[in-house]
């Protein structure tokens, strides 16, 4: 077996070097979450503190709530606003463009489906949900509609311009959001003149997948956007389906999304995550993608770690 690839996100510089110097082999930085300004100062303590390749994940065709969202909590049973500010209802900040997609009846979900909302009625400028599974509500995550609306085939003009800011330093790479054809890939990757790993995180037609992975350096499966769109038994049949046939793809490829989620607040692993890294290393894939367990968690250098153990051939 080739290395096994750990692309560590992080969201605090400060673990810059205990991240590297535990073994990771490259860094995933979310620009969705950060201005462009805050992006480039970021991006200038890296180039003076680390030697690892840097993931600049961009947003492409994904739903994100807004930047400036209060951090809050939301509970089962209680309606609240997507839109604009509701002096009886708690608010979710989100653009008009996702709302135009909603509908009376629609499901949307928070976060990779951690939360679960209701659309109960649209109006102008605002739609009232009820909230069916609760949690915090955090800036900038991810919004989901199932069906995913967009089918976007060139890129957004917030990540060109950030393309334009970075790609004159040579350890950054981009991750792509919610791809669907690889002209979003080529337009990428012409502009920047750098990889690019395209990420799957919704269901396609695995003819697809073959050619968008044509033009990218690498490809992602990401399990987190794809469950919140699929479901647990369609995110089980694409995943199997998709195992079965990644060697096709001719590139690397790795898993992404709730890895190592227990090690989010405990140091240790679960027996079936550790069983199931090792598992899809056997089944081709060439590295993962740790999410929450580095960017939020308790643990992660012990995360990282642990992928090492796994995978090692040793």
């Amino acid at each position: 077996m080739g290395e096994f690839s750990i692309v560590a996100t992080i969201n605090d510089r400060k673990l810059l070097k205990s991240i590297e110097m535990s073994g990771a082999s490259a860094i995933r930085f979310n620009s969705s979450h950060v201005s462009l300004e805050e992006l480039q100062k970021f991006i200038s303590y890296y180039e003076d503190n680390c030697t690892l390749p840097m993931y600049i994940d961009l947003q492409g065709a994904k739903l994100r709530l807004s930047r400036s969202q209060p951090i809050m909590e939301v509970k089962a049973g209680e309606q609240v606003v997507l839109g604009c500010q509701s002096s009886q209802l708690r608010s979710i900040a989100v653009d008009p463009r996702t709302l135009s997609y909603l509908s009376p009846g629609m499901r949307v979900s928070i976060e990779d489906g951690r939360i679960e909302l209701q659309v109960l009625k649209l109006e102008a400028d605002f739609a009232r949900a009820m909230v069916l599974r609760g949690g915090v509500i955090r800036p900038a995550k991810g919004m989901n509609i199932s069906p995913h609306p967009i089918n976007q085939i060139e890129l957004s003009s917030r990540d060109s311009d950030i393309v334009l800011a970075t790609k004159k330093y040579g350890f950054v790479r981009y991750a792509l959001s919610f791809v669907s054809s690889p002209s979003e890939v080529i337009e990428l990757k012409e502009l920047s003149g750098r990889e690019v790993a395209s990420k799957i995180e919704r269901e396609l037609p695995f003819s697809r997948i073959e050619e968008i992975s044509a033009s990218s350096d690498e490809i992602w499966f990401c399990r987190g956007d794809l469950g919140a769109q699929l479901g647990a038994r369609g995110l089980v049949d694409f995943y199997t389906f998709f195992s079965d046939n990644l060697r096709k793809l001719y590139k690397p490829v790795l898993m992404a999304g709730e890895v190592l989620e227990h090690m989010v607040d405990h140091p240790f692993a679960t027996r079936s995550e550790l069983c199931h890294l090792k598992d899809i290393q056997r089944q081709g894939f060439g590295g993962v993608v740790l999410s929450n367990e580095t960017a939020y968690g308790s643990f992660p250098i012990e995360s990282i770690k642990t992928v090492l153990e796994v995978t090692s051939d040793e």
